[in-house]
């Protein structure tokens, strides 16, 4: 008998446990998914997608190319265009990303929930793990310490006057600043590390190929610096561009784990419950 009213009170121990996790669970959604805190993810993600937006626009088509510049049709017409820049290319994937989260707020789900099920949710986390978060970090820190040791290297004092300040802010910070606050406004599970990585690596080695085929067909290095590197340092500098995207990728999935650790506890002890 003394046994028996032990294991009942354990069960109910238990039965407890389980609907207050459930019950915090619930307020964890309630807070998350509506009021005050849903408006701010939206309002990140629509001010994002049209920024980057609006900075692809411009980056394209409205750049002023003053008068007197020697150098005007050699650099509208170089081989790859706009597009042999990283910086370029990251633009197009924040602003790829942040359109997805936009539908996401819009047509999907934010619930913290196990596994997502949505596959605009799953498309949002993946963009943002593998791509958007490490390779705007990787963008940031490799031109502000270039630009800070000899801007000539990465960023020519002639091109002040081509590009404006605040573009220049756009592809060169924005990009790293929004997607820390996309950090702390949305909750995501990580995919697989074989699958976030491999992606990660596979974008990056594809644009070091794809820089040497610019040089190749049009003569030039993409950047000055690689100019006047010597074959050696020059392959150091690309596997580190690799490597720094890397460690960028997984900064980004111990951040998130940080800023989410309660509510993958909660989720953990859920998934405890249901086995």
């Amino acid at each position: 008998m003394a046994k028996s009213k032990k294991k009942i009170r354990e069960q109910n121990a238990i039965r407890e446990a389980a609907q207050a996790n459930t019950e915090r669970l619930e307020t964890c959604n309630d807070a998350y998914t509506s009021g005050a805190f849903s408006y701010l993810r939206f309002l990140v993600h629509l001010l994002a997608a049209a920024q980057f937006c609006y900075g692809i626009y411009y980056y394209l088509f409205k750049l002023d190319w003053p008068e007197g510049l020697h150098e005007e049709e050699e650099l509208k017409t170089r081989w790859g265009g706009k597009f042999k820049y990283l910086t370029f290319l990251d633009v197009i994937v924040q602003a790829i990303y942040h359109t997805v989260a936009l539908l996401n707020d819009l047509f999907g789900s934010n619930v913290v929930t196990v596994a997502p099920k949505s596959l605009l949710r799953q498309l949002r986390d993946y963009i943002f793990a593998t791509f958007a978060f490490p390779i705007a970090h990787n963008v940031c820190i490799s031109f502000w310490v270039i630009y800070l040791y000899d801007r000539e290297l990465i960023f020519p004092a002639v091109l002040d006057e081509i590009f404006p300040n605040w573009l220049n802010h756009v592809v060169h910070t924005n990009v790293a600043l929004l997607a820390i606050m996309d950090m702390f406004t949305c909750f995501r599970r990580y995919p697989s590390r074989l699958a976030g990585v491999t992606g990660n690596v596979a974008f990056m080695i594809l644009y070091v190929i794809w820089v040497n085929i610019v040089r190749y067909f049009s003569g030039q290095w993409v950047y000055p610096l690689l100019e006047i590197l010597p074959i050696p340092l020059r392959a150091v500098m690309f596997a580190g561009l690799v490597a720094l995207s890397v460690i960028c990728y997984f900064l980004g999935e111990f951040v998130n784990n940080i800023v989410w650790a309660p509510e993958f506890q909660l989720l953990q002890r859920k998934l405890l419950k249901q086995n």
